[in-house]
């Protein structure tokens, strides 16, 4: 032993057991043993006072223990004072008894309570020579006593603050207590019902239920609970309660007495009810909302979707209860899924996005609001998400500005041919992968005018194909019916437009890669007119056109056609001003001619009257009939012109009477015969028979001598032929001269206003040809002409009787 044990602990401690050393018998003890001397240093710890302190014996001195070893004051935060130390009190001369600590250091770092009792230790002569302290685990008991502490307080305050009744009953069922708040609650005093039958206060229902279901099974196992009972106030008034109760038993285990609670559940059934009918209705709403609803727990499980959910995604919810995005959508569009609810449950915040969801007809996109709902502490414990199907929206944004687009390019040239370039290069890729666009042209194939491909090689391959192989105008699909008819046309496959077995030829291999593509076609109408087609190859094979697609390429095709009738109306209104100016410098030309011709006679004749010699009477006769000639040039200059503003207002009006159509060229080569001497033409008539029909009498002469002036004015000198003759449903009329003839280009454009058959040098107005034209359609008949340069023209005019 060594000398401060000695000192410590004299020999009467060795007489313990004769064979037990003093360690010996600390280290046989239950309880941790810590000895320190009077000058506060460490002495001795037994093996179970170092496993309950997580160290062993220390240099420190005992006022710094509390640092040392850990030791803390109840409320686990503030270290022990040194002062108030078991120990430093031992030391001190004070015996202290199960004083509670708390340890907690590196090695105890979860802590452990210790309950320490510690004594001063003196010599024989009563000197304080030390001190001792024993300590055992009391952590158990601790947790123990503050779950039962807190089981007691929870139970006290809800018996002494929540608004309950309660009664007991003997094993009678006789009611033997009652509390305040019963009696307050169905308005009875206590001596109203103390000694009574509880099943008396219950409705005649309730009754039959407890004496027959619950009164027996409570006294055979002395418990029941939250039974569902409706009382009956003193007033009459029903009350919904919730019973549950415990029996006292006897010594044999009879239940004698019982606690019950009653717990008044009357508004919170009827707060119930309401609140059934209330998501009732909002369900009944939610399932009928247009609009996709859903509700994720904090693990992205479906908690509730609606009925328009479930008929996009084709799973009910008791489907996808419980399961998540992963489970029930393709991975491509649920990892996309789970990471937006991710965030939103993680961060607490609302989100906004464009989301990409399968339907039956393809990909949709879905404007989803996703949010999060809190519960009273301000946890987050559920997602909510509402999702708007916006593909159309989106469809017709772009849509919109494709148009947009469209009519800005479509306004940038007047000339036809870049028109309709860009129109075909706007279809691609939107619309299409290939585009081609046709115009009418008569008596000529289909004509691509435009083309654009994706492939500007391929491009290139189709314009040459469809240059040696136009579509067939007597097919029936593609761009040729769409032109007869003005009708859009969809098809499964390009029919019409690419000949099967033209593609058949080895160099045609990059035009072959689009057979059998989906075809849509278009018209380009404008003001009732047909001018083209536009026509589309769907940039995806098998996928045919979709309604919305159709609707958007005729209002492209629309557009088009706007812009290349005014392409059109431009080139025609600049020509007309072309005519115009050369129609007013020939009218002042033709009219300026004459009224010349006048003037010199009439300044001849001024000076004849003014002068000493009387003019001679042949050549007065002579100037008079040359102001007669140059008031009839006059007077068909203004005539033409009249006829011209007749046809424009549409005021060309006939009086048909019954005629001799030979009779009346008789009449007018007489009238004309002094131009014919005059221009050396000779004129040779045949008419074998009369030629009766119902025409206009002045205009059929007027066409006449439009015609045989044009003879005389363009046929040099050479014979001109006048044959009228009967035909089997009419009257045929043809003149014919031997001069300069009449250029092939120029045959379709002289029966139009201000041209002429031939120089510019020849005087006219070039109306004659036009009005004859119009004088003949308004009899129903018809008017050409056959003629070859310098072999002289053939005018034949056809009339129906």
């Amino acid at each position: 032993m060594r000398d401060e044990e000695r000192v410590l602990f004299p020999r009467p401690m060795d007489r313990l057991h004769d064979s037990w050393s003093l360690e010996a018998v600390f280290a046989s003890l239950g309880e941790g043993v810590l000895v320190c001397d009077e000058h506060r240093h460490f002495v001795f710890i037994n093996p179970v006072g170092e496993q309950l302190l997580g160290m062993g014996a220390t240099d420190t001195p005992a006022d710094r223990w509390a640092e040392h070893y850990g030791l803390y004051l109840p409320d686990q935060v503030s270290l022990y004072p040194s002062e108030l130390l078991p120990m430093i009190r031992a030391l001190g001369g004070e015996t202290v008894t199960r004083q509670e600590l708390f340890l907690r250091n590196a090695e105890r770092p979860a802590g452990t309570w210790l309950l320490v009792s510690s004594s001063p230790v003196r010599d024989k002569a009563g000197v304080l020579r030390g001190g001792v302290s024993v300590f055992s685990d009391i952590t158990e008991r601790k947790q123990t006593e503050d779950a039962l502490r807190a089981v007691s307080e929870k139970y006290r305050s809800l018996y002494n603050n929540t608004p309950v009744m309660m009664h007991s009953i003997d094993r009678r069922g006789r009611l033997v207590s009652v509390s305040d708040c019963w009696l307050n609650t169905l308005g009875y005093e206590r001596a109203e019902v103390l000694g009574h039958d509880s099943v008396e206060f219950l409705t005649p229902e309730s009754q039959r239920y407890a004496r027959e279901v619950i009164l027996p099974a409570y006294f055979k196992t002395g418990e029941c609970w939250n039974v569902p009972y409706q009382l009956v106030k003193k007033d009459g008034k029903p009350l919904d309660v919730i019973l549950s109760a415990i029996g006292e038993r006897d010594a044999s285990g009879a239940v004698v007495r019982s606690l019950a609670v009653l717990i008044d559940v009357t508004e919170r059934k009827r707060a119930q009810e309401a609140l059934f009918e209330s998501e009732k209705r909002l369900r009944a709403i939610l399932d009928n909302a247009p609009t996709v609803f859903f509700l994720l727990d904090t693990q992205q499980r479906f908690i509730f979707v609606n009925r328009e959910w479930e008929r996009l995604f084709h799973h009910t919810r008791q489907e996808v209860a419980g399961k998540t995005s992963l489970d029930v959508f393709p991975q491509e569009i649920a990892t996309a899924l789970h990471h937006t609810n991710q965030g939103v449950l993680q961060d607490g915040v609302s989100v906004q996005r464009e989301e990409l969801l399968r339907h039956d007809d393809g990909i949709h996109t879905h404007l989803t609001h996703k949010f999060p709902l809190f519960d009273a502490a301000g946890d987050v414990y559920a997602l909510c998400g509402i999702a708007t199907d916006i593909t159309e929206r989106k469809r017709m944004e772009t849509a919109q500005r494709f148009l947009a687009d469209a009519s800005r390019e479509l306004v940038a040239s007047l000339d036809n041919e870049t028109t309709l370039q860009r129109v075909a290069e706007l279809a691609l890729p939107l619309l299409a992968e290939l585009c081609v666009v046709f115009v009418r042209t008569t008596g000529m194939p289909l004509r691509p005018v435009a083309v654009a491909d994706r492939s500007p090689s391929r491009a290139a391959d189709v314009r040459e194909f469809l240059r040696r192989h136009p579509p067939a105008p007597e097919a029936l699909h593609g761009p040729a019916r769409i032109l007869t008819t003005g009708r859009s046309e969809t098809s499964d496959a390009s029919q019409g437009l690419l000949d099967p077995v033209a593609l058949a030829e080895e160099r045609w291999s990059q035009v072959r890669t689009l057979q059998g593509r989906p075809s849509l076609g278009v018209p380009l109408q404008a003001r009732g007119r047909t001018l083209g087609v536009l026509f589309l190859l769907s940039p995806q094979s098998g996928r045919g056109y979709a309604p919305a697609e159709l609707e958007l390429a005729e209002e492209l095709g629309r557009r088009a056609a706007v812009a290349i009738d005014n392409a059109q109306l431009y080139c025609s209104a600049q020509e007309s001003i072309r005519a115009r100016d050369e129609f007013l410098s020939i009218a002042s030309h033709e009219l300026k001619t004459p009224l010349t011709s006048m003037k010199l006679r009439v300044q001849q004749m001024e000076s004849a009257l003014t002068g000493p010699h009387p003019l001679p009477t042949d050549k007065v006769t002579r100037m008079l009939e040359v102001f007669e000639e140059q008031l009839q040039r006059l007077s068909r200059l203004a005539e033409h012109l009249l006829d011209v503003s007749r046809i424009n207002d549409r005021r060309l009006d006939l009086r048909r009477e019954e005629m001799d159509l030979v009779a009346v060229a008789h009449n007018v080569t007489n009238h004309l015969a002094a131009q014919f001497e005059k221009t050396g033409c000779a004129l040779e008539m045949m008419a074998p028979e009369p030629v009766w029909g119902y025409w206009d009498r002045l205009r059929l002469e007027q066409v006449l001598i439009n015609l045989l002036t044009n003879a005389m004015k363009y046929g040099e000198g050479q014979p001109i032929q006048l044959e009228v003759t009967r035909q089997a449903r009419g009257a045929r009329l043809v003149v014919e001269d031997h001069g300069l003839g009449i250029p092939p280009e120029a045959q379709g454009r002289i029966f139009e206003r201000f041209e002429r058959a031939a120089s510019r040098n020849y005087g006219g107005l070039g109306l004659g040809l036009f009005i004859s034209r119009q004088i003949v359609d308004a009899h129903g008949g018809s008017i050409r002409v056959e003629s070859t340069p310098g072999l002289g023209a053939k005018f034949i005019v056809e009339l129906p009787t």
